[in-house]
């Protein structure tokens, strides 16, 4: 123990004896005096002691607190400066950098500011800042001084002193201070001790505390002979080898403590929980919503940052959203959140708003254009509790959010802001959340308190630095004593166990790397030799580490992974550290999962589910949601369409930037649909004026982008708008040059509204565009924004069957149709893709007998028949309850489907459960 060699060193055994003599204990960190604490519990109920004192256990830093604030209640604490807390620390940096002339450059402050604070905090605590003007300062040092130096200002001339000082503070005015001293003073588990706290200790000794150290256990030599280096393929191989060792040791011994230590914790935190939680409880995937988990036997030291909770998410959206945009997916989120009023009882109508408010919503949202969504959408009558608190929130916004306050009052309006919204819900806490909501609101007292640095700050300030502790502090709720601890390199030290397991040791991760403060002189922090200040003192610390491992259990692996993570998957090597210790092969137990119990316990059937109910007659004549869109999606995988018009799944609509192709196309169907209402025939369009069209196009423009506006208001809005209308102006000028070109017709129908009969199937049909020609004779028309292809109207699964559809309905009215064509409306790729009768009746268009797809037709009314005849199989395989996964052309079919989490199309690939059609196949 570097620093310890001044004092007496006493052996392990005799610490209970001056714990109960009245000694404290001081320890590196608080998982370590825990854990002493515990043992020497144990030991009192092993010698079946009726009842003894709480051991006095505590780390170092916690002592010196608990000084000053013994201090705080004698007659010195007049004299005593006021101690900022970390979050003041922070702010007060980041105040100080700010107003600097070096801060006016940098981007990211509150960053700065704690590396600052942390070079601030090490140069105290190594006695460096005598030394710091030694060395010729580079440009980020000299920085360093000078907010150094603005920030002692400070803090002195407002009477504070903060963690890094506070230790000489009190070392400085211990003899004088009349408040109870401790008399014995152990110090245990410490590997390294700053200079500062040796002279805090040496203060102590001098003025008559007993100041001794813990020496090593005897037995710890034994522990050599159960050491070896194990080797896994990768670091996902090596957590689960890790947890299935740990579970068969507590299987074994269930009073055994077993250690996970991971050198690069926070990097493995979520795939240690994972594996180790389908190991210990192999069924827990399986549970049902809202079912009571078990309690896992393992426990990871380190907590999550407090905003990865939902409940704090939720509290950070509302106060968010009174000042500024907010991502629409956080907002998503907040509205089917549990912690807010109603939503118990608002669940299933809250996820159907969300999924309508989505169509018209941007990527980014302010509370006034939520409010104005739900109401859309009907909150009023679906969510009125939502509707309600939403109103209330804007009404609390106009009338009492200030823009300038002070952090207490501030702190006032979070409360009254929560409380409007509902938060924490209705519904009863479980643990978790109940500790979650307790550390909130202590985090919230501690936010108030910021008034002692800055006296007065806006609200978007005030709950962005709201954020930002809350992003800092690392929160883990507390769980019963477990088995099994999951622990980082620096809780490990110190600790004693019965069996150790060290993951993570490849020649990448362990020795770990410097990381020297940018703020302070290099060549200082090699000097003062900081344990991470230089590869060298870096690799000598983590010898050390690796030496306290061997010996703190009965047995020990050392483990690494053979290939990296990353995604070349280069090979790795030991640790140098760990290269002389013998390498092993575990011979580990089979865990069997959940599933294979469940498999191997029954007798499997295969059935085929490609069968849904047929579509009864009502459903049937009444007519089916989706128009033409459901022979459309039944032609290209009957299950399509049985999930989305049987089932009415739908997909989620992602809130986008501007307009996506569906709502430009919408545009150009309106701005032509507008404009042949008012020209009706070929003759009209060449007798207009130029000036006329331009006014008329202009006009058609206006009013189409004025209607989406209602939606998509901020979509179009400003110049947008105007950027959209002129656009659309060129695209329709540039398609009626097509037009121009044709021979005589009349349109004699524009979004007009149709029902079609195919087969039993009675479905609802918009058709573009209907043109009458000279001889009397019809010719469907359907607008595209892209080029088309005549292929996709012909087989028995075309890709665009509503054309064919139009047709067919056409015919059945006794109107005699030419044919069907695609109007590509595309800057640049301007024409008609269509199968017709005859020749000549659209610019550039051969008759379908010209057509090398259409060969096999040797008379247009064999064409029909055969359109008729697939598409009528078609709707009755609909009908029939036909729903089995057959793409026609996969993947790509499948490519952009919404279904394939449903359908599981990859799955069924494996097992060779896909159908193709001959002619796709």
């Amino acid at each position: 123990m570097s620093g310890f060699s001044q004092f007496p060193q006493i052996p392990f055994s005799e610490v209970f004896r001056r714990i109960n003599a009245g000694a404290t204990v001081i320890t590196p960190n608080r998982r370590l005096a825990l854990a002493l604490k515990a043992r020497f519990n144990q030991e009192q109920v092993n010698g079946k002691a009726a009842a003894w004192y709480t051991a006095d256990v505590l780390p170092l830093t916690s002592l010196i607190e608990r000084i000053y604030f013994n201090a705080l209640y004698s007659k010195q604490a007049l004299t005593l400066p006021l101690l900022l807390s970390a979050a003041q620390e922070q702010v007060l940096w980041e105040s100080v950098i700010q107003s600097s002339a070096a801060g006016k450059s940098l981007l990211q402050i509150p960053q700065t500011a704690q590396s600052a604070r942390e070079a601030w905090q090490l140069a105290h605590a190594w006695q460096l800042k005598r030394h710091l003007h030694d060395f010729y300062p580079n440009e980020d040092v000299k920085a360093f001084l000078d907010w150094a130096e603005s920030y002692q200002h400070i803090t002195q001339r407002n009477g504070q002193t903060d963690q890094a000082r506070i230790g000489d503070l009190l070392t400085e005015h211990y003899e004088s201070l009349d408040i109870k001293k401790p008399l014995s003073l152990i110090c245990y588990g410490f590997d390294v001790i700053a200079p500062q706290s040796i002279t805090f200790l040496n203060k102590l000794a001098a003025t008559g505390c007993e100041v001794v150290t813990v020496g090593p256990a005897a037995d710890d030599q034994q522990y050599l002979r159960n050491v070896q280096c194990v080797e896994s393929i990768s670091s996902r191989d090596e957590i689960y080898q890790a947890a299935v060792w740990a579970r068969a040791k507590v299987e074994a011994d269930h009073a055994v403590r077993v250690a996970i230590v991971v050198p690069a914790l926070a990097n493995y935190r979520s795939a240690l929980m994972r594996i180790f939680t389908t190991v210990m409880q192999p069924d827990i995937r399986l549970a049902l919503p809202g079912a009571i988990h078990p309690v896992v036997p393992f426990n990871i030291s380190l907590g999550l940052a407090l905003t990865s909770y939902p409940l704090i998410e939720t509290a950070l959206v509302v106060l968010a959203l009174l000042d500024r945009e907010v991502e629409f997916s956080r907002v998503s989120h907040w509205l089917r959140s549990p912690f807010l009023a109603g939503a118990e009882a608002e669940m299933g109508q809250r996820a159907l708003l969300d999924m309508r408010i989505r169509r018209y919503a941007e990527p980014v949202i302010t509370l006034a254009r939520l409010l104005v969504l739900v109401q859309q959408a009907g909150g009023q009558t679906d969510c009125p509790v939502l509707l309600q608190r939403l109103s209330a929130l804007a009404a609390f916004r106009q009338t009492q959010l200030p823009k300038s306050e002070s952090h207490t009052v501030f702190a006032k309006i979070i409360s009254e802001v929560l409380q409007i919204v509902g938060f924490p819900g209705e519904r009863s806490l479980n643990s978790t959340e109940y500790q979650t909501v307790s550390k909130w609101q202590t985090l919230v007292a501690d936010f108030a308190t910021l008034d002692h640095v800055i006296a007065k700050t806006s609200y978007h300030e005030a709950i962005s630095r709201l954020k930002r502790i809350a992003g800092d502090t690392l929160f883990q709720p507390e769980t019963p004593e477990v088995p099994i601890q999951i622990l980082g390199v620096l809780e490990a030290a110190g600790m004693e166990f019965d069996y150790l397991w060290v993951m993570g040791l490849s020649d990448e991760q362990w020795p770990l790397r410097a990381r020297p403060n940018p703020f302070l002189p290099p060549e200082l922090q090699r000097k003062a030799k900081l344990p991470l200040g230089s590869t060298l003192e870096s690799s000598a610390y983590c010898q050390r580490l690796t030496d306290g491992w061997l010996s703190s259990a009965k047995e020990v692996i050392l483990s690494y992974p053979k290939y990296s993570d990353d995604r070349d998957g280069h090979e790795l090597k030991p640790s140098p550290l760990i290269q002389s210790i013998p390498q092993g092969k575990l011979t580990l137990p089979v865990i069997a999962q959940h599933r294979d119990l469940i498999i191997q316990s029954c007798e499997l059937e295969r059935i085929d589910d490609s069968q849904a109910p047929p579509l009864d007659k009502g459903a049937m004549t009444q007519g089916i949601k989706g128009g033409t869109s459901v022979i459309k999606d039944y032609a290209a995988c009957p299950f399509r369409a049985w999930a989305k018009y049987r089932l009415h799944i739908q997909n989620q609509e992602v809130p986008h930037v501007g307009l996506n192709a569906m709502e430009r196309g919408s545009l150009v169907h309106q701005v032509l649909a507008q404009l042949w209402r008012q020209l009706q025939t070929k003759e009209a369009l060449d007798a207009i004026s130029d000036h006329d069209l331009e006014n008329m196009l202009t006009s058609a423009a206006n009013s189409a982008v004025l209607q989406i506006r209602q939606y998509r208001p901020v979509a179009l809005s400003g110049r947008f708008a105007q950027v959209e209308q002129r656009r659309l102006v060129r695209l329709a000028r540039e398609w009626l040059v097509e037009e121009r070109k044709r021979g005589y017709f009349t349109v004699i129908a524009t979004e007009e509204k149709r029902t079609i009969r195919i087969g039993d199937l009675v479905l609802s049909a918009r058709l573009d565009r209907v043109d009458e020609l000279e001889d009397g004779q019809h010719i469907v028309i359907d607008y595209k924004t892209s080029k088309q292809s005549i292929q996709t109207m012909l087989g028995e699964r075309p890709d665009e069957p509503q054309l064919p559809l139009y047709l067919i309905m056409t015919e059945e009215t006794q109107q005699q149709a030419a044919g069907v064509a695609f109007a590509a409306i595309k800057r640049g790729d301007m024409g008609f893709a269509a199968i017709v009768r005859d020749a000549d009746l659209l610019p550039g268009v051969k008759a379908f007998s010209q057509l090398s797809a259409c060969k096999p037709f040797n008379t247009w009314e064999d064409l029909i028949v055969e359109w008729r005849k697939h598409l009528t199989n078609l709707a009755a395989g609909f009908c029939s309850g036909d729903a089995r996964v057959n793409p026609k052309n996969f993947p790509a079919t499948c490519e952009y489907c919404d279904m394939q989490l449903f359908c599981r199309i990859h799955e069924r690939v494996g097992d060779n459960s896909i159908e193709q059609d001959d002619e796709n196949a």
